[in-house]
């Protein structure tokens, strides 16, 4: 089965076909075992139509007895519902650990299964599972303004003047982010961040709502804006996230994805 579907879809990933090889997952032990850790995770899977340029999000609910068969859970949506089952293929992206997962289903049909509706295909015979972690990160469209609140840092002094200079805390921007981590841009300070050091308490202002999130400083470099600011970018990874929170993050890079990909149309 061929994987160039993945190639004419620049935001699906980065790689040129020859790279693709390496991180092609063919053994039928190995795949299944992927699959039913997706299943166990319970990650969400953005399902895109081939051809037609729509997509839902969706979660793998369960293989079948022989583990010949995948189903998949359907869209909500009654128009793309139908047109998915009118689809020549689907082609399924996902994350599990970080790592960016693609495979693609064809032959498939609607089926009831645990009282619902469902979309059942064959198993795939390869997945592509990409471990280049940069080729995720997503950039955040200036139109969605993302935001992280950093926790108020108290002063090393004694509890009345701690409370006097007490620190608020900050809003900044979130410049890019990805299932692992982001990148926030923090005016210049005095005292230069410890690479290793966590910032615990944070907030991501996520689709209308607060998440929280705990980060660790990875890397740190300065930048000059186009107004002639100088600026501390920090690359920051989550840490300890839990599952329900990096749910909402992957569903959040899913909704820009879609986003960027209806103005390119």
């Amino acid at each position: 089965m061929a994987m160039s579907d993945q190639i004419d879809n620049k935001f699906l990933v980065s790689l040129q076909e020859d790279e693709l090889e390496e991180f092609l997952l063919r053994g039928r032990h190995q795949i299944r075992q992927l699959l039913r850790e997706l299943i166990n995770s319970r990650s969400l899977v953005s399902v895109h139509l081939l051809p037609g340029g729509l997509s839902f999000l969706s979660t793998i609910i369960m293989l079948s007895g022989g583990e010949d068969w995948i189903f998949l859970d359907t869209s909500s949506n009654e128009t793309i519902y139908r047109r998915s089952l009118q689809a020549e293929r689907l082609l399924c992206v996902t994350q599990l650990n970080k790592i960016r997962i693609q495979f693609r289903l064809s032959n498939f049909m609607e089926v009831s299964a645990e009282g619902h509706p469902t979309l059942a295909a064959p198993v795939p015979d390869e997945i592509l599972r990409l471990q280049r972690r940069d080729a995720f990160r997503l950039q955040i469209p200036l139109f969605h303004n993302l935001k992280c609140i950093l926790p108020a840092q108290e002063n090393e002094h004694s509890h009345e003047q701690s409370q006097k200079n007490r620190k608020k805390s900050s809003e900044v921007p979130v410049i890019d982010i990805s299932a692992g981590g982001l990148s926030i841009e923090i005016p210049l300070s005095k005292t230069a961040p410890v690479v290793g050091d966590q910032i615990a308490g944070c907030y991501l202002k996520l689709s209308g709502s607060l998440i929280g999130v705990d980060l660790e400083i990875r890397n740190y470099g300065r930048r000059i804006l186009g107004n002639g600011k100088e600026v501390l970018r920090l690359g920051c990874s989550f840490v300890s996230l839990p599952i329900q929170i990096a749910n909402q993050i992957q569903r959040y890079i899913y909704q820009i994805e879609r986003e960027l990909r209806a103005h390119e149309i």
